[in-house]
């Protein structure tokens, strides 16, 4: 049984900790902004919170979305994306057992520029099954490696009524999410730190959300293109660090 004082908070902590509250409060205003904002400053901070705590507070986030907007599932939306996570997120968690950490810390600052790309692409995707299964076949991939999953599967989705494309996102990472940390916790990729840092962090979830519903708050929600460029940053960075480390 872990200690209680692990969970103490120290500086470094309450950093993350505003970093999580204001993606949150953005990813639930304009729909973009954990992953390409908060996900790459806390890798920064500290490599252990890339996947598994990310993902896990995404997880998190995805459940109150749904709770609070009282929708349904959209399974037929997403069927085939769904049914292409599982082996996308196993065969992730397979490269991430023999990945070192510089090239980890690399690939996110690759995954993250690609990410930052698609936000900005605006070319026309058509929605089928084939398209879907490919898209979350790379969504579960890069989610499970990174925990930056979700640009690829709104591009597929651009094109559709916002009401339906939110409905379909988060039945995706609702259904899908647990898939690869589940995989991540059976290879012994969620450390015990990870996990700490998981229960630190949620409540910073907790009140961002709850930040988020009030219209207050709507004035410290960026554009996206300050988002994006915010982004771009932070990858150059992790690129930097995981460069020196060779």
């Amino acid at each position: 049984m872990l200690p209680f004082s692990v969970f103490a908070y120290c500086a470094i902590d309450l950093l993350s900790l505003t970093i999580v509250i204001l993606g949150i409060i953005v990813q639930a205003r304009i729909g973009i902004g954990f992953a390409l904002l908060s996900a790459p400053l806390l890798f920064i901070i500290n490599e252990n919170y890339m996947p598994g705590p990310i993902l896990i507070l995404g997880f998190i986030l995805s459940l109150l979305l749904f709770f609070s907007e009282k929708q349904s599932l959209s399974l037929k939306l997403v069927l085939p994306a769904l049914a292409a996570r599982f082996p996308g997120s196993w065969f992730g968690v397979v490269i991430l057992i023999y990945l070192p950490q510089w090239l980890l810390g690399l690939a996110i600052g690759v995954s993250l520029l690609f990410a930052s790309l698609l936000a900005f692409i605006k070319f026309s995707i058509s929605l089928n099954a084939r398209n879907l299964f490919l898209a979350g076949f790379f969504s579960g991939f890069s989610g499970t490696i990174t925990s930056i999953g979700g640009p690829i599967m709104a591009l597929i989705y651009q094109n559709e009524t916002p009401v339906n494309t939110r409905k379909a996102l988060i039945t995706f990472f609702l259904i899908g999410t647990p898939t690869s940390i589940f995989l991540l916790v059976l290879a012994g990729e969620l450390s015990q730190q990870a996990f700490v840092l998981s229960v630190k962090m949620l409540p910073g979830v907790l009140i961002g959300f709850l930040l988020s519903r009030y219209r207050l708050f709507v004035v410290i929600s960026p554009s996206k293109k300050i988002i994006i460029s915010l982004s771009v940053f932070s990858a150059l960075i992790i690129i930097g660090k995981s460069l020196l480390m060779l």
